[in-house]
């Protein structure tokens, strides 16, 4: 069955009349608020305001925070401050920080949602950041609690949204369930009847939906869903009531793909990084490798699989489709809580946590175990900051809290504080997955001491040397290194009596030497499927570009490359054949080269950055770009370009980012897939060309499928590579990676109705119920 786990149904005509608060009226600063039940959709209306037409190009600058009913006020300002603004500096204290959000909004007509706030204190404390200029600035707010919407109110009543009706909750079923297919007509009655029993509550539909899609087309297993929701008699606003539905998708997962759901769990805020998730799971061996898939592919299947279950919800996807981030709701993660052991508070009670008074850690054990299934998972260890929540930057030695109990551990990520010093980690062999955020050693030797490693995540300002580490580490499946990036050099002794990294995949991002060391360093690493690195080239004295070696990686299907020295005149490179995504910066070669590029038979994205190239014209032959997709021009002069009906005969959507570019191209008309510009902070005039150019797509040549999107931010739109390379990594101790202050040690027992097999307490862990 297909699924479509992203259709959005209703709100139709509360769509209209918020858009109407939020473009039009009081000069004043109004906050909309969007007040209902958990799962009704109140984010997910608000998001679909967000992110409108008519409302983006509205404002000047737009930012969104989640608050949640443990409210962090330095969580938020980051959030909002990270989608304005590079924070350089995050050790300014709250004060400061609402400060610098207040000064930024000054003057600027801007949209903010602050999604699920609980408390009147909280807004209290918020609303001081956000100035009225009389310019119609709008907050748009969504909340669970009728006294904090009208506490907040005003000018604009509280919209209450309202629960489905049973059309929409039918016609939310059936897209969810079939997508665009058609629904099997012995199936519609009792569809219906399924739809009829989620009492008009979205969540308890997709749910549902979810299961559904897992079943044959057979009238009798669907019956049997009916009857479950009869017997659970949902009653719309009492979510106990309805966790019955949950219980019902939890049970129909494989037992290996359940350890993942409750894994996924652990994590809050408003996405997690899919490939992150990957990793972690391989890791943990909670997906392990079969005679026909890799572990990572079998990573990926149950992830589609979670998706395709309604179980966790797509949040952002890349150009090709591919899912890149994504959320769980908040009552699914109260479920994923209320399933498993927290233990926690047992200091003193046993030897399931310990604290290291002079670290200021605790450790927790980990036990995962399903007895009577195929999952085994003996020891993991958590280690915690001990007083997480208040230290916002806290510095540790790692010696300092080794302990032979952390020698069975799989999974280290320590990137909520900064290390002193990480050399100790080198005793941890069995490793497998190790993120490290700080200043440490420069040259880092020891980490080619953990040869089970397959994930490293280093974050940090000082430029690192793993010219002596990379090469040691044999099991290495993907390295990122954030900031400044790695060198990696080739005349060092490891280089020579090391095997090739035949198991290394992704490198990013590291300073690689040019020439002929260029060569050597592309024989070691046959196998690389993404590479982003910057070269010194040209070499002294040559006039142009070469990458010499580059074409032998055959598996290579993304590629970024800066360029350290310019003024090159030509570019001498044999690309792979398989490469599907290029980028190049600060070249600065004369558009005539750019036919190299133009001759890749497989090649769909194309991102120029910083002045790749440079000159006043730009003339595409026919027989080039074949099977581009995707254009990007970021930091460019624009030149005049040149193109006829048959160039580019793929390409559907192309991107000015803070470009310089005064009227759009008019041939741009004349390409047959183009469904898509986008524009983002371009200037005014670059603006009015974009509007014009939408126009006469609709009006005069009547392609209604054709879309402009403006904006004014970058965050929902980003890109892989700009995430890695900007500057959010740096708030990603308090913001993005704030899953990890909430790493709890769970104890996972096989799921049972509570009614028949009761939990027993043991050991002070409570009692896990329905």
């Amino acid at each position: 069955m297909a699924t479509t786990s992203e259709a959005i149904v209703g709100f139709e005509d509360a769509t209209e009349v918020l858009i109407e608060k939020l473009i039009c009226g009081w000069k004043d600063l109004d906050v909309v608020s969007l007040v209902g039940m958990p799962g009704i959709g109140k984010t997910t209306l608000a998001r679909r305001l967000y992110n409108h037409n008519d409302v983006v190009g509205r404002f000047d600058v737009c930012s969104w925070c989640s608050i949640s009913q443990a409210y962090n006020k330095r969580k938020t300002l980051l959030e909002l401050l990270g989608n304005l603004v590079p924070l350089n500096d995050i050790t300014r204290n709250d004060d400061e920080l609402a400060d610098k959000l207040r000064k930024h909004l000054l003057k600027k007509r801007y949209l903010i949602v602050i999604d699920d706030l609980w408390t009147i204190e909280a807004w209290d404390d918020l609303k001081r950041c956000f100035p009225d200029d009389k310019n119609s600035s709008r907050i748009i707010l969504t909340t669970r609690q009728d006294k904090v919407a009208s506490y907040t109110e005003v000018f604009s009543a509280p919209h209450r949204l309202r629960l489905f009706t049973d059309e929409e909750s039918w016609c939310l079923l059936q897209k969810k369930v079939f997508g665009g297919e058609s629904f099997p007509p012995e199936l519609e009655r009792i569809g219906e009847q399924i739809a009829q029993s989620c009492r008009g509550l979205p969540l308890a539909i997709i749910l549902v939906a979810g299961v559904l899609a897992k079943l044959d087309e057979d009238e009798v297993r669907w019956e049997e869903v009916a009857y479950s929701l009869r017997r659970a008699c949902i009653s719309a606003g009492d979510k106990q009531k309805y966790m019955d539905i949950i219980e019902l998708s939890f049970n129909l997962l494989p037992d290996q793909l359940k350890l993942c759901f409750l894994y996924f769990g652990e994590y809050f805020g408003n996405g997690v990084k899919v490939r992150k998730l990957r990793q972690r799971w391989v890791a943990e061996e909670f997906a392990v490798a079969n005679g026909l898939k890799s572990a990572e592919d079998v990573a990926k299947d149950y992830m589609m699989e979670l998706i395709d279950s309604n179980l966790v919800m797509v949040v952002r996807r890349s150009f090709s489709g591919k899912v890149k981030t994504i959320r769980m709701h908040d009552l699914l993660r109260g479920f994923c809580s209320n399933t498993c052991i927290h233990q926690l508070d047992v200091e003193g009670s046993d030897d399931s946590s310990s604290t290291h008074p002079r670290s200021g850690y605790e450790i927790h054990r980990l036990d995962w175990s399903e007895t009577g299934s195929s999952c085994s998972h003996s020891l993991i260890t958590h280690l915690l900051p001990y007083d997480r929540l208040n230290k916002r930057n806290l510095l540790f030695d790692c010696n300092s809290i080794l302990s032979h109990e952390l020698l069975t551990l799989r999974v280290l990520d320590l990137v909520c504080v900064t290390l002193r010093s990480a050399s100790y980690i080198q005793f941890l062999i069995n490793l497998r997955y190790l993120a490290l955020k700080g200043n440490f050693e420069e040259d880092p030797s020891w980490l080619s001491k953990l040869k089970n490693l397959e994930t490293l995540i280093l974050k940090g300002s000082r430029r690192l040397n793993l010219s002596h580490a990379i090469w040691g580490m044999v099991s290495l499946k993907h390295l990122e290194v954030t900031g400044k990036p790695a060198v990696i050099m080739c005349d060092v002794p490891e280089f020579e009596t090391s095997p090739p990294l035949e198991n290394l995949q992704w490198l990013s991002f590291a300073h690689l030497p040019g020439g002929e060391e260029f060569q050597k360093f592309v024989s070691k690493v046959p196998c690389l499927v993404k590479l982003r690195c910057m070269v010194d080239e040209p070499e002294v004295g040559r006039r142009c570009i070469r990458l010499p070696g580059l074409h032998s990686l055959n598996q290579l299907e993304s590629l970024k490359v800066y360029f350290l020295k310019r003024g090159a005149k030509r570019l001498e490179v044999n690309f792979p054949r398989n490469l599907k995504k290029l980028t190049l910066s600060s070249c600065q070669l004369p558009w005539t080269e750019i036919s190299t590029i133009g001759r890749l038979e497989n090649l769909e994205v194309l991102k120029l950055d910083s002045y790749a190239f440079k000159g006043r014209q730009w003339d595409v032959k026919d027989e080039e770009f074949k099977k581009l997709k995707l254009l990007k021009f970021y930091s460019m002069n624009i030149p005049q370009w040149n193109f006829s009906e048959m160039s580019f005969p793929n390409l559907q959507l192309v991107i000015f980012r803070k470009s310089l570019l005064e009227t759009f191209p008019h041939n741009l008309e004349n390409l047959p897939l183009l469904k898509m510009i986008e524009v983002r902070k371009c200037n005014r005039s670059a603006l009015r060309s974009a509007r014009e150019f939408e126009r006469t797509q609709i009006e005069d040549w009547g392609n209604h499928e054709f879309k402009l999107i403006i904006k004014s931010r970058d965050e929902e739109s980003m890109s892989e590579d700009e995430e890695e390379l900007g500057q959010t990594w740096q708030v990603d101790s308090e913001l993005r990676i704030l899953q990890f202050i909430q790493t709890f040690g769970y104890e996972v027992r096989p799921w049972r109705n509570a009614a028949s097999d009761p939990l027993k307490k043991k050991n002070k862990q409570h009692e896990v119920t329905q």
